[in-house]
């Protein structure tokens, strides 16, 4: 044990994890072993083997505190909600009077997006320990989520009262105002979170994107390549430690692996830049999301598509690898807007004439359609997301066919429609993104939430009307109507966080004017 506790210190955590696994297996019974199992394999960012552990623990020691919270935040960490939030209930029932057990369950129940208990266990935190910055620090994140961003920003302040040192106050402060438009103020407290932490991954990207927000593209980039120091990235690139990183320059012909990271709609908007990269003299191989397999079997400008992540036996035919989110870090200027480049998709025209076909069924009307809801569990989707029912502020303008392209979780949504607002149902026709894309270039129109399906619009050059929600995010800049990135989008702010009336009253006007041209 005292050796293994030499490793970790040392931070040779393979050899500390090989002797607590031998002492456990000597001493099943002894949950401490246990414990800093799960303790290195979470430093090896092995996430579930540290789950394991601490489960383990809890199996020998049911009251082991430290298991108890370790494991609920390492269940939340993997996306395991409804086990972090057991774990820490399990803790707060037998250790009703730690601070660290309350916030742990408050941060899991946010995650969970239990919000209403989130706030009471946030609230509980702070009463035990009203000189807790960690217990503020949660509480204003709950207060966050529920848009209750004037509390938020009061509890943020309090922590950093209470921790001047830490980054973490700075760095929630700094969200807050960039998601409320207040660049400055958030480039201000983000740069303070870095220089607090200058290690710190997450304190680099949310500079970043706040940078990338004041126009600072350069900067912005550099910062976000932070991102694959984060556990979580480190796992997920560990498949390609043998390959080196491409970094712009010559390889003699060598191909290069465009590596698949983050959702479909960054997808969409960054394989834009793919075919800037023949120009550096290289061939790619773009790894691409399954749904997107038909939409990118003939993509111009890329050499080859690789259907998902490469496996150990492809890996060893390409001379480097480049994570996708950084292909605008190393083009640098050459990552910029150029309407030019609109459209770079395209759709099957077969599939456009027979949608087209199903539409003439609706009559001589402006074809519109419409996505109110992206993924669940995208980590601001209760801010960008929107209920089916606030398309009823456009029911009853006249000269329009509604047609229904949602998809997933909400796509049921659609057999309960709004009074005088009932959709075309189309979602069950679109097996993947080459049958929505084909939909959209046979439509008039399209009205989305900041989802994967306006970038789509948008890369193929379709009229898109994008509903953009809470936060700023940096491709739409802070005010306008419009974005450089996508000549065919416009874009229809929210004037008040959580308030889509004034978003649809606008839109019903807009409609009014398209309507007399149509």
């Amino acid at each position: 044990m005292n050796l293994a506790r030499v490793y970790e210190v040392l931070g040779l955590l393979d050899d500390a994890a090989d002797l607590y696994e031998r002492v456990g297996r000597d001493r099943p019974d002894n949950a401490a072993v246990l414990v800093r199992l799960g303790i290195v394999r979470y430093g090896q960012s092995r996430l579930e083997d540290a789950l394991e552990a601490f489960e383990a623990a809890l199996r020998v020691d049911p009251r082991h505190l430290t298991a108890a919270v370790n494991g609920g935040l390492v269940a939340s960490a993997v996306g395991r909600h409804d086990d972090a939030v057991r774990l820490l209930r399990g803790a707060v029932g037998a250790h009703p009077g730690d601070v660290a057990a309350w916030t742990g369950l408050a941060d899991a129940l946010r995650s969970s997006g239990a919000f209403d208990d989130a706030e009471a266990a946030a609230r509980s935190a702070c009463e035990v320990a009203s000189d807790d910055a960690q217990a503020w620090l949660v509480r204003g994140q709950v207060a966050y989520d529920r848009g209750a961003f004037a509390q938020a920003e009061e509890a943020f302040r309090r922590a950093a009262q209470l921790a001047p040192e830490r980054h973490e106050p700075p760095m929630n402060l700094g969200g807050l105002y960039h998601g409320l438009g207040r660049v400055d103020d958030a480039l201000v407290h983000l740069t303070h979170a870095v220089v607090s932490a200058p290690q710190e991954p997450r304190a680099h990207v949310n500079l970043g994107m706040s940078l990338l927000l004041a126009g600072d593209s350069a900067a912005g980039f550099a910062e976000l390549e932070w991102r694959l120091r984060e556990p979580a990235m480190r796992g997920h690139y560990q498949r390609l430690d043998a390959l080196p990183r491409w970094n712009g320059e010559s390889l003699d012909g060598g191909r290069v692996l465009i590596a698949l990271e983050q959702g479909i709609g960054d997808f969409l908007f960054l394989s834009r830049f793919v075919p800037l990269l023949r120009a550096r003299g290289v061939t790619t191989a773009l790894e691409i999301p399954p749904a997107l397999a038909e939409m990118y079997h003939h993509a111009p400008g890329i050499d080859e598509v690789l259907i998902g992540r490469a496996g150990p036996e492809r890996l060893a035919s390409f001379a480097a690898h480049l994570p996708l989110c950084s292909l605008p870090y190393v083009l640098g200027a050459q990552a910029a807007p150029d309407p030019h480049a609109v459209p770079y998709l395209r759709a099957d025209p077969k599939r456009i004439a027979s949608f087209r076909a199903r539409f003439a069924a609706l009559g001589k009307r402006m074809t519109v359609g419409i996505v109110w809801a992206g993924d669940p569990a995208h980590a601001l989707d209760r801010f960008r997301s929107c209920a089916l029912a606030e398309f009823g502020a456009l029911a009853g303008v006249e000269d329009v066919a509604w047609v229904s392209l949602q998809k997933g979780a909400r796509e049921a949504d659609v057999l309960t429609p709004p009074p005088g607002f009932e959709p075309f149902a189309l979602g069950p026709e679109l097996a993947d993104y080459a049958d929505t894309a084909a939909a959209i270039m046979a439509l008039d129109l399209v009205i989305a939430v900041d989802t994967s399906v306006a970038h789509l619009a948008g890369a193929l050059g379709a009229p898109i009307w994008t509903l953009h929600g809470f936060g700023k995010y940096w491709l739409w800049g802070v005010e306008g109507a419009r974005t450089p990135w996508y000549p065919t989008m416009r874009l229809f702010r929210q004037t008040e966080p959580n308030r889509w009336a004034d978003v649809f009253a606008d839109v019903r006007a807009a409609l009014g004017d398209a309507l007399t041209r149509f």
